[in-house]
């Protein structure tokens, strides 16, 4: 097994920097471990054997890979850093499938009614509240009207949540609201951010 080309596939899968570190590492460890084996064997009788325990490790890693592989199309953890590249916390990725929403609006308010598609998944199970991270509102042509920070949060009972939007002076037409990140929190735990796209057409009369 060449791990050299398999360190490098792993650089190229989208998981967390720890999930990333932790098999380049364990790719390294097999490297040396069989060289040394191979060394020894062939000095003992002039001939390369397979390692079963080698072997092994080989299945393992391959089945991590196709594993981090398949969470490619679904959400996934990572690591937020800072200037020096310390982690300071964890945002949640490409959930624009996990999470649907509808909006309501009138002169007042909009009202996003969210409904995420399996509220016993992870992190959803463990989010008490919800909100909205950053949006902005466009208009028929694409100008934007309102580009807005994190909204209140609001209870999410059951996988479901309504976010109120006020809105200030937007006068009748149609309009699109666009949601490129949402938050959950929960009491012990510091706020999840969670990215992903979400559009839908409002009218207001």
């Amino acid at each position: 097994m060449d791990y050299e080309r398999l360190i490098s596939a792993v650089k190229k899968i989208e998981m967390s920097e720890e999930m990333r570190v932790r098999i380049i590492r364990n790719c390294e460890s097999k490297t040396s471990y069989e060289t040394e084996e191979r060394a020894m064997k062939k000095g003992r009788t002039g001939k390369w054997f397979k390692n079963p325990a080698v072997a092994a490790a080989v299945l393992s890693l391959c089945l991590c890979f196709t594993g981090a592989a398949a969470a490619g199309d679904s959400g996934f953890f990572k690591d937020i850093t800072n200037w020096i590249g310390a982690v300071v916390g964890t945002k949640y990725e490409q959930a624009s499938d996990e999470i649907r929403i509808t909006v309501s609006a009138d002169e007042k308010a909009i009202t996003v009614h969210v409904v995420i598609v399996d509220p016993a998944a992870v992190p959803y199970r463990e989010i008490e509240t919800f909100g909205i991270e950053s949006y902005k509102i466009t208009d028929r042509s694409g100008r934007v009207i309102v580009k807005g920070e994190r909204t209140e949060l609001f209870d999410l009972i059951g996988g479901e949540s309504e976010i109120t939007i006020p809105l200030d002076n937007m006068g009748s037409g149609e309009y699109k609201i666009v949601i490129t990140a949402f938050v959950g929190a929960a009491k012990a735990d510091q706020p999840l951010q969670i990215n992903g796209t979400w559009e839908c057409d409002f009218s207001l009369s």
